[in-house]
């Protein structure tokens, strides 16, 4: 279960070899030591879930308040500027690098998703930090594909190795942070935000609906269960591998489309209505697949 510490020392040690360490990157680093901390605490003795909240919580700050002065307040959308006060900003990055940290533990649910689902959000950001002219960027999301790539032929199914909370919650912080740093350079356009926002469709979604799943079942929210994408796909009666290979092929589209939107410049407004059409499209996907695992099921325990 600690081999996602494999995944930390092997994006620490590259950085620090090959990159020349800015401030960025000292942060960067220190949030990270402070997730894998927690992670490794969980591992062994699996803390209260408001204790490890409290511990990402703690991380993003760091981070964000280290990284305060690089972060751009400024949306252009639709030629119109618009500033959000700096603390509100700040309550939004801190925000959005402790969802996506739990999103990773949250799709960690089978073997080989989430490092697997990490390398492919990891690429199109790869991408996108080339299209930009941002190659140091680049360079460090490139450490992290090679850990991910690394770690995955032990991962993957029948697995040899677990990354357990460490390494889920570590690959979330990591994408997230990048992801912040990607998108907070001058020019900050929407159209930047919202095409690059579809690379983590995935791991998003799948946290939106467990939230809403969660609060309208009056379940505590970060109690789990089997609603996942991934358990509605085996539920189908899929085998584990083609599950797999189902949400790579849908991360890796909804990445594509990332890039592809970036690189033909499509107008802010567009690239939106793209996105909340896609959203309804797989919301129905997703209630479509919970119909038709639940009669499964149901078939199932009634022949048993």
């Amino acid at each position: 279960m600690l081999g996602g510490l494999s995944l930390y020392l092997a994006c620490v040690v590259a950085i620090i070899i090959f990159i020349p360490v800015t401030s960025k990157l000292a942060a960067i680093i220190l949030g990270s030591t402070i997730i894998v901390l927690l992670g490794l605490v969980d591992d062994i003795y699996n803390i209260n879930p408001s204790l490890k909240l409290f511990g990402q919580i703690l991380a993003a700050v760091v981070l964000v308040l280290l990284n305060h002065h690089h972060f751009q307040v400024l949306l252009d959308y639709l030629q119109k500027k618009l500033y959000l006060p700096h603390p509100v900003s700040l309550a939004f990055m801190v925000l959005w690098i402790v969802l996506m940290t739990n999103a990773f533990n949250l799709i960690d649910g089978m073997d080989g998703l989430a490092v697997g689902t990490a390398a492919i959000i990891t690429i199109g950001m790869a991408v996108v930090a080339g299209i930009k002219g941002q190659f140091s960027l680049m360079a460090v999301m490139l450490v992290v594909l090679g850990a991910c790539l690394g770690f995955l032929p032990y991962n993957f199914p029948p697995a040899k190795i677990f990354m357990g909370d460490t390494g889920s919650m570590l690959l979330g912080f990591l994408l997230s942070t990048l992801y912040l740093h990607l998108i907070t350079t001058e020019p900050f356009s929407a159209s930047l935000v919202l095409a690059s926002a579809f690379i983590f469709a995935y791991p998003v979604i799948d946290t939106v609906f467990a939230i809403i799943r969660r609060l309208l079942s009056g379940q505590p929210i970060f109690q789990g269960d089997q609603g996942h994408i991934h358990h509605l796909l085996l539920r189908l009666g899929l085998p584990e591998r083609r599950v797999i290979v189902i949400l790579y092929l849908g991360t890796l589209l909804f990445s594509a489309l990332g890039v592809l939107l970036l690189s033909v410049k499509v107008r802010a407004h567009f690239t939106l209505a793209l996105g909340v059409v896609s959203f309804i499209g797989v919301a129905l996907l997703i209630v479509w697949l919970e119909g038709v695992a639940g009669k499964r099921s149901g078939s199932t325990g009634i022949q048993g």
